[in-house]
């Protein structure tokens, strides 16, 4: 009898995380974060391990994922936080969020030797785009027209970069400071490139999954704010050049 009313009463229960299973994973994107000397760091990965402290959590492990494969899980695993990511009126209900991180310029870099000009970016731009798959940069030049066909997409900014090097494509949509600092990492020289045009200003965020605890969230969310207006977040800001 007292199992089958222990039973009921935990279906009776509405579905949350408790705390410590959620479950953070990040992607490989300078400054933001990145696996460096087979370290995790970025001025994401470092602000967080400052909400924990702040929250008087105990900090944990972080899972690194492609993040075509890691956006996909936040939208179908509960549980789950995923960082950086960008919050977009397209992506606003899709999670919970906790920002910000940092806000960053979605724009679109070409070759300076290219002398490209925009003044417009739709389906007459005859350029090609490129883009990570799923990315921010990927549903802001759908938003604005551009033909999924024009774009070409790539598992990582490092070979889309590498692409636009070799004039594979005309441009790449991505946050400068990613750009400038991918570039240093692969040896080109960061004066190659040059943004043209200017996609829209977004916060970089945590973003929750759907059936996070929202007494969790409720505490992250403070623990960041506070954080965030310390000198010690000033000091990740100089250090990762944001």
């Amino acid at each position: 009898m007292l199992i089958r009313y222990l039973l009921l009463l935990s279906l009776s229960l509405p579905f949350f995380s408790r705390a410590d299973t959620v479950t953070f994973v990040t992607e490989n994107l300078r400054p933001f974060n990145y696996v460096e000397d087979a370290h995790l760091t970025g001025i994401s990965v470092e602000l967080l391990r400052l909400v924990w402290q702040e929250m008087g959590q105990e900090p944990q492990a972080i899972k690194v994922q492609n993040w075509e494969k890691a956006y996909y899980l936040l939208q179908h695993r509960p549980n789950m936080a995923l960082f950086l990511t960008m919050r977009s009126p397209r992506r606003e209900e899709m999670f919970h969020w906790a920002c910000p991180i940092t806000t960053s310029d979605i724009e679109l870099i070409a070759l300076k030797s290219r002398a490209i000009t925009l003044d417009t970016v739709d389906s007459t731009s005859n350029l090609l785009f490129g883009a990570m798959k799923a990315s921010v940069g990927e549903q802001l030049l759908l938003y604005k027209g551009v033909e999924y066909e024009q774009i070409a997409l790539t598992e990582d900014l490092e070979k889309a970069l590498r692409m636009l090097k070799r004039e594979r494509v005309d441009v790449i949509a991505s946050e400068p400071e990613v750009i400038t600092q991918t570039a240093i990492a692969l040896g080109f020289d960061e004066e190659l490139f040059e943004s043209v045009y200017r996609l829209g200003e977004l916060e970089g965020c945590f973003a929750f999954s759907q059936g996070t605890d929202p007494n969790y969230l409720k505490r992250f969310r403070a623990a960041l704010t506070k954080v965030t207006q310390t000198d010690q977040y000033q000091q990740l800001l100089v250090k990762y050049r944001m």
